[in-house]
């Protein structure tokens, strides 16, 4: 059977793509079909990240657990199974409207990810990108949830611990119930402090991709003039503060030392450690956010648009020393502009508490790299 994209027909005839006496798998939101002649993946319209389904205009998503022929064809023949792909075996995916199944075309693996050779999640490149009305089918707008204010970014300048904790409360649920009430060596500033008591309950801001050091693994060595309190993801450059033991009331200075060449560089941030913290959490949370746009070579030209859906944070760069980072928000929105390798461009990260926070910049003519909403 020959079919054309955007095509409409039963699931017995997609199912039909795989060959005859095909394997049917049922996986987290979808159908794995697994044939002599090809793969199919029927997949149920909607916007649930933790089912299989269309992640953006370009990406579909297949979320495990997999069985293990599923897990052997995608990611190639593993030790336990035998269900080798066919050589230049095609992927056809498909997601049913009601009683038919719409066809999305031929996909390709992209990535993969696997715990103990069981498939996780399987990224699939969707090609030509989705237009905005068949992406609205095939992943139905969801009501938009109540964002989070905006309200702490009057605190910024005089109080940013308080600041830091408005934006804290409303970007993350809590998700432990250990007491925040925790006792702090003495050589602690009360910024540092007011952090670790915010993460005993929320602890996803202490870091997803950068970390500030778990309290107990601070270590004030005896003589030691700076306290690393935090680090990069790959090693490749630290923060730390002046070891000023039982002076908690102080706002130290923050310096980063880069690691990455032979003689190590220090250099010290533009904002002292109250307002560093607040840098650092609004950063984790552009990076670590589920939901997301991209570009690493965006024009400058561009940047007064994005700016019209967004207002910059009254701070100064953060990263000064390796990467200067402006930080833009917008109610369930943080943004990251870096300068690029180019002069005329930059590097742009837009993080969303939720898919729908994202709709704002569909409007925008900016083109992205990667675009969630």
């Amino acid at each position: 059977m020959q079919l054309t994209l955007l095509d409409r027909v039963d699931e017995t005839e997609a199912i039909a793509l795989a060959g005859a006496d095909a394997d049917v798998f049922p996986v987290s939101g979808a159908t794995v079909a697994l044939g002599a002649t090809s793969t199919v993946i029927v997949a149920e319209a909607g916007d649930d990240p933790a089912a299989s389904g269309v992640w953006n205009a370009e990406e579909f998503r297949l979320i495990g657990p997999a069985p293990a022929p599923v897990t052997s064809r995608l990611m190639g023949p593993m030790p336990f199974s035998t269900a080798e792909a066919p050589e230049e075996a095609p992927l056809h995916l498909f997601v049913r409207l009601d009683d038919v199944c719409l066809y999305l075309g031929v996909v390709q693996v992209s990535m993969c990810e696997a715990s103990e050779d069981v498939l996780s999640r399987c990224d699939l490149c969707i090609s030509p990108p989705l237009k905005r009305e068949i992406l609205d089918l095939v992943r139905p707008p969801v009501t938009l949830p109540p964002l989070p204010d905006l309200d702490w970014l009057s605190d910024v300048g005089a109080n940013p611990g308080r600041a830091l904790e408005g934006f804290v409360i409303g970007w993350y649920p809590e998700s432990s119930t250990q007491a925040p009430d925790v006792a702090m060596p003495d050589f602690i500033p009360r910024a540092l402090a007011g952090f670790y008591r915010l993460a005993a309950q929320r602890p996803a801001i202490m870091g997803g991709h950068n970390r500030i050091v778990p309290m107990p693994e601070l270590r004030a060595e005896e003589g030691a003039e700076l306290l690393v309190f935090a680090v990069e993801c790959q090693g490749g450059w630290t923060w730390s503060i002046p070891r000023t033991a039982g002076d908690t009331d102080v706002d130290p200075s923050v310096r980063l030392e880069d690691t990455r060449f032979e003689h190590r560089r220090s250099a010290a941030e533009q904002e002292p450690l109250s307002r560093f913290l607040l840098q650092f959490a609004l950063k984790e949370a552009a990076v670590t956010a589920p939901y997301g746009a991209y570009s690493f070579d965006l024009p400058r030209r561009f940047l007064p648009q994005l700016e019209s859906c967004l207002q910059r944070v009254p701070l100064q760069p953060f990263l000064a020393p390796v990467a200067p980072t402006d930080l833009l928000v917008a109610p369930g929105l943080v943004a990251t502009v870096t300068p690029g390798w180019d002069e005329d461009k930059v590097e742009v990260r837009v993080g969303a508490s939720h898919r729908s926070a994202l709709h704002p910049l569909v409007q925008l003519d900016i083109p992205w790299r990667s675009f969630d909403g």
